[in-house]
């Protein structure tokens, strides 16, 4: 079940992040550096393979300093 649950979830959840970094002329590599994550992470969370923590969310969030939900955001709702 938890397997369901984790496919849908990563249906759900969009983001724009390659776009905020990419308008900041970040590369990958500075982001990962600079959020504590490895490179290999941020090209997932941004071709949507992978949701990050909460925590890793909100350093991405700090670090290019946009809102969180300017980030991510809920592409349909849970049934």
């Amino acid at each position: 079940m938890l397997s369901i649950l984790n496919i849908m979830v990563h249906k759900s959840v969009g983001n724009n992040l390659k776009v905020i970094r990419s308008n900041l002329d970040m590369t990958q590599a500075e982001l990962a550096e600079q959020v504590g994550v490895a490179r290999v992470s941020i090209i997932a969370i941004e071709n949507g393979r992978y949701i990050p923590t909460i925590e890793t969310a909100l350093r991405i969030s700090r670090v290019v300093n946009v809102p969180i939900e300017k980030i991510f955001w809920l592409e349909e709702n849970y049934k």
